[in-house]
């Protein structure tokens, strides 16, 4: 996006289609509120302690990655959640308000979370995304807690 946006195919008008698809990375968390482990203790329990984390930081350069697309402060300490909901969620939002106001959401969700640290399994959070956009708060509180409502879509994409 950085290279088309410094050098534009001429004065023809660009087309694209951005197609979100769910990752997890860890699939396994449990979805419930109650599960609490920080995303230090993630990565340095992924990597095989301290010593394989801090390769990878050097190897991956996460940081400077983020900074390059607006993000100045990563919150290493946030709590790291199992984000089913928050997949749930954007794409409800796709359907019903459109791309844009979904990735808008998705921006803001990102943020709430590497910056600010927030669980993106945190219904309150996730009904802030969604009313920030324009969703009726009733409506996508009830998409919430219909824990089926778009899951086959999700699992789905996951194939």
């Amino acid at each position: 996006m950085t290279e088309v946006a410094a050098d534009p195919a001429g004065d023809a008008p660009m087309e694209f289609t951005v197609l979100r698809v769910p990752f997890f990375l860890e699939p396994d968390y449990p979805e419930g509120p109650e599960f609490e482990e920080t995303n230090r203790v993630r990565l340095v329990r992924k990597w095989g302690g301290q010593e394989g984390w801090d390769a990878q930081k050097a190897r991956h350069d996460l940081k400077g990655r983020g900074r390059a697309v607006g993000i100045e402060h990563f919150n290493l300490d946030r709590v790291a959640s199992n984000t089913v909901a928050s997949h749930r969620l954007v794409q409800w939002v796709t359907k019903t308000l459109g791309i844009n106001a979904a990735e808008t959401m998705y921006a803001n969700l990102n943020k709430k979370h590497f910056e600010d640290g927030c669980k993106l399994n945190d219904r309150e959070t996730l009904l802030e995304a969604a009313v920030g956009v324009g969703a009726d708060r009733e409506a996508a509180a009830a998409f919430i807690d219909d824990k089926d409502a778009g899951r086959s879509e999700i699992e789905a994409a996951q194939r």
